[in-house]
């Protein structure tokens, strides 16, 4: 995965978490009746939150791999030098 492809979906999913942030504040309290429709929207909502965290868990994941990658080379490339 290239720079722009990973920064495309950290930007993605924060999109996705604010609009669900602002969908949340005109939701009705679980207490309500809700029709079929309003209860379909909330299972939505929940659904689009849950794909856009586990898309910035593994995006978190993987730059603390390639972190990890990063420090084992120049490690390596300061030990060849001395």
């Amino acid at each position: 995965m290239g720079f722009n492809t990973n920064a495309h979906k950290v930007i993605s999913a924060i999109s996705i978490l604010e609009h669900a942030k602002d969908v949340c504040v005109n939701l009705k309290p679980m207490g309500c009746p809700m029709t079929e429709l309003e209860l379909q929207q909330r299972a939505d909502v929940i659904a689009h939150v849950i794909r856009a965290r586990s898309k910035l868990q593994l995006i978190k994941d993987r730059a603390d791999q390639l972190k990890g990658d990063l420090d084992r080379f120049k490690a390596r490339r300061q030990a060849m030098k001395e």
